[in-house]
């Protein structure tokens, strides 16, 4: 996931939420590590009742068991908060390289099939606009 993961270390808070509205829910116990700590944001929070605890983005869950109360699925959970996985813009740059291949590709087909001036006009004005993205993908993963 590339967002954060906000979480509570209150039980009646999470099934507060989580049977909301006499719906089903789901609440996801979590183990934690020594290593797998998140941020606690109760000194900062506008609730600071509902103890919450932050963990950064492309933090891993692996389900360990589920059961079920009431109208809750209790999924219990081993946190992985993987120290040595690539930043955010890490990830996006690798995805853009790998989307950009892609295109080229794409336009060396196109290319091969359909031949004239405008075919050419076109793929050096996609070009042009590519370099100029890809110079800010690249300053972006560097910093």
């Amino acid at each position: 996931e590339f967002a954060f993961m906000s979480t509570t270390t209150d039980r009646k808070v999470a099934m507060f939420y989580a049977s909301n509205d006499n719906k089903p829910g789901c609440v996801f116990e979590i183990q934690l590590g020594m290593v797998d700590r998140g941020a606690d944001l109760r000194w900062m929070s506008q609730y600071p009742h509902e103890a919450e605890i932050c963990f950064g983005p492309l933090s891993g869950l692996q389900v360990i068991r589920t059961r079920v109360e009431s109208s809750v699925l209790i999924v219990e959970v081993r946190m992985n908060v993987n120290m040595v996985s690539m930043t955010l813009e890490q990830v996006v740059a690798k995805r853009y390289k790998v989307v950009a291949g892609m295109c080229d590709n794409i336009m060396l087909e196109i290319d091969k099939s359909i031949k004239g001036d405008k075919w050419t006009v076109l793929c050096r004005e996609l070009k042009d606009t590519d370099s100029k993205v890809k110079v800010v993908i690249q300053n972006q993963a560097l910093t």
